[in-house]
C-alpha cells in the first residue's frame, strides 16, 4: 500500500461497484471488465470492492477468481481496492492471498457479532501482518474501536486510512467521528455511506472523499458533486446530489446489495446476473421503481459530459 494513499484517494470518489455472475454463479468475467471500463471512462480512479460486491460470502475460488480478474485487467491509472474479512480466519486466509498482488489498498470488513474490542484490535495486528502492510478500516457502528485505540493502529502502521459508515439522523452531530478526526486527522477518512450524509462529512468534518455506488451508474456526475462540495458551491452540489440522494432512497427501502446489483444491469452497463447468496435480486414488483431511479442518475450523467 502506498505512503500517499489518502493524496491518491482524495483525488477521486471511491466507487464501490457490485460483481456479476452467469447463471451457474461462476465470475462473469466480460461483464466485470465492462463495468469497471465504464467507471474509468467517467473519471474515477479508485474502485473499492467490498460491501456492493456481496464480498461477505465469497468462498476462496470465486474471491481469488475475482482478485485475480480485478488485480489484471484495472487501467494503469486505476487504484484498485480489496476487501478482506470479516471473521478473522477470512481475514488471515484471504490477505495472504492478496499480499503478493499490487492492490491500492486492503480494507478489512467490519464485523458485527461476536466480537470484543480487544479481540478487533488483536485481529487487525495479526492480519496486517499476514498482508505484509497496512490496512484501511472500515467503521460501520458506533464505538468500533475507540478513537485512541484507532490511533494507535496509525501509529504502529496497521490502519493507514478509514472508511466511516456510522448512520446518524443527524450526521451534523457525530461525536464519534468528530473525535475520530481529532485522532487521527480528517484527511485519513472517507465518508463511508454513498451521498446521504456527504452534504456535512465533505464541508463540515473536512472528510477527504466519500464511496458511493451510485457512482457506478453516473461517474462523471459523482465527480462533479466532489468538485462542488470541494468548490464550497452548496447549491450546485444539492442540485446534483438529488438524484444520488432519490437512488439512495430507493436502496434502503428495497435492500441495499439487490438495488445495486440489479441497477447496473437495469442502466444498460452491464448484465450482472444473479447475485451471490445470500443475498437475492430485485423482485420483479419493485423493478419499475428501482429503473426509475436509474433513469434519473443516467438523465444526470449525461448533462456532465
Amino acid at each position: 500500500m502506498p505512503a500517499d494513499i489518502a493524496v491518491r484517494f482524495g483525488r477521486t470518489v471511491i466507487a464501490v461497484p457490485p460483481v456479476a455472475w452467469t447463471d451457474r454463479l461462476d465470475l462473469a468475467v466480460d461483464e466485470n471488465i465492462k463495468l469497471l471500463r465504464y467507471i474509468e471512462a467517467g473519471g474515477i480512479g479508485a474502485v473499492l470492492y467490498g460491501g456492493n460486491a456481496n464480498l461477505y460470502h465469497y468462498d476462496s475460488g470465486r474471491f481469488a477468481a475475482l482478485v485475480d480478474l480485478v488485480g489484471r485487467v484495472a487501467a494503469p491509472g486505476t487504484d484498485i481496492i480489496a476487501s478482506i474479512g470479516p471473521d478473522f480466519g477470512k481475514l488471515l486466509d484471504q490477505a495472504r492471498v492478496v499480499r503478493d498482488r499490487r492492490f491500492a489498498g486492503v480494507m478489512a470488513l467490519p464485523m458485527t457479532f461476536p466480537t470484543h474490542a480487544a479481540g478487533l484490535e488483536t485481529a487487525l495486528r495479526a492480519a496486517c501482518e499476514a498482508l505484509g502492510g497496512p490496512l484501511i478500516l472500515y467503521i460501520k457502528r458506533e464505538n468500533y474501536l475507540a478513537p485512541d485505540r484507532v490511533q494507535a493502529l496509525f501509529a504502529d502502521g496497521v490502519v493507514a486510512f478509514v472508511k466511516y459508515a456510522v448512520e446518524r439522523p443527524d450526521p451534523r452531530d457525530d461525536r464519534y467521528l468528530s473525535d475520530l478526526c481529532a485522532a487521527i486527522g480528517a484527511g485519513n477518512i472517507a465518508s463511508g455511506m454513498g451521498e446521504t450524509p456527504i452534504h456535512a462529512h465533505l464541508p463540515d468534518y473536512g472528510l477527504r472523499t466519500y464511496t458511493s455506488g451510485g457512482v457506478c451508474i453516473a461517474p462523471r456526475a459523482a465527480m462533479a458533486l466532489l468538485a462542488a462540495h470541494r468548490a464550497g458551491d452548496r447549491a450546485a452540489a444539492a442540485r446534483l446530489a438529488a438524484p444520488f440522494l432519490d437512488f439512495e432512497g430507493v436502496r434502503a427501502a428495497i435492500n441495499g446489495f439487490s438495488v445495486m446489483h440489479d441497477a447496473v444491469t437495469l442502466a444498460g452497463i452491464a448484465r450482472m446476473g444473479p447475485i451471490l447468496p445470500m443475498a437475492g435480486n430485485v423482485a420483479a414488483a419493485d423493478l419499475p421503481r428501482v429503473q426509475a431511479a436509474v433513469d434519473g442518475l443516467v438523465a444526470l450523467d449525461e448533462t456532465c459530459h
